[in-house]
């Protein structure tokens, strides 16, 4: 849990956006397929989950590191905030200090914001589910901790132990949150679209009554690997 920051109390205004064109590629292929890619994504760990609001979210990341428990950075969030981000902090993990609630997420919603992983806690849980900005965190807690900082927005974060870089493409649905660095989308989601088709192909065969292991192949790699491993093949 870090209590400071090299850039503590900066706030870069850089546009670090991709292309939408790339981030909406992005948005069309669930989490578990862009884990699944074999490519340059990361996947947050687990602990940060949907606590309330929306189901699912997909945007570039508007970051903020704040020492954990203080939200005097999040409060400045939405001031930099642009209509299909998704507010990205970096809380240290704290859970018994809220650093985001319902007034705060109604301003990002109405700023455009899709999205909020909060590696930390949140609070008004109901109040969230009204606005209905798919937020995630590590959970819930009534009290905040502190409003005096040090803070920083449009810097390097963690998340989840997952480094996201301002305008990184950050998905999140019910299997949880992944992290497409913003120079690799288009690889990202030629990759993801392969495990689409290759997912799509295993269904299919599968109703048209074959195995599962028939349909995915496994045979042969369980044939493949007890060689490697010296068994003796029947």
């Amino acid at each position: 849990m870090s209590k400071s920051h090299p850039q503590q109390w900066e706030i870069v205004t850089d546009d670090h956006r991709p292309d939408p064109s790339a981030v909406a590629a992005i948005a069309a292929l669930p989490t578990t397929q862009l884990a699944d890619c074999g490519g340059p994504v990361a996947v947050v760990g687990p602990g940060i989950a949907r606590v309330a609001g929306g189901a699912e979210f997909c945007g570039p990341a508007l970051t903020v590191w704040t020492k954990p428990g203080d939200i005097l950075y999040v409060l400045k969030a939405p001031d930099l905030a642009r209509p299909g981000d998704v507010l990205v902090v970096d809380g240290g993990g704290r859970t018994d200090a809220a650093v985001l609630g319902d007034i705060v997420s109604g301003v990002l919603s109405r700023a455009g914001v899709v999205g909020t992983v909060v590696d930390g806690a949140v609070r008004d849980v109901e109040g969230i589910d009204e606005v209905g900005t798919p937020t995630f965190a590590r959970g819930a807690h009534p009290a905040t901790g502190s409003n005096e900082g040090p803070g920083a927005i449009n810097v390097t974060v963690q998340v989840g132990g997952v480094t996201v870089h301002p305008g990184d493409v950050v998905r999140g649905d019910a299997s949880g949150v992944v992290v497409v660095p913003r120079e690799h989308l288009d690889e990202v989601a030629a990759l993801s679209r392969a495990v689409d088709r290759r997912e799509t192909a295993w269904l299919a065969t599968i109703r048209d009554g074959a195995t599962l292991s028939a349909a995915t192949g496994i045979d042969e790699v369980i044939r493949q690997k007890r060689q490697g491993a010296g068994v003796e093949l029947p």
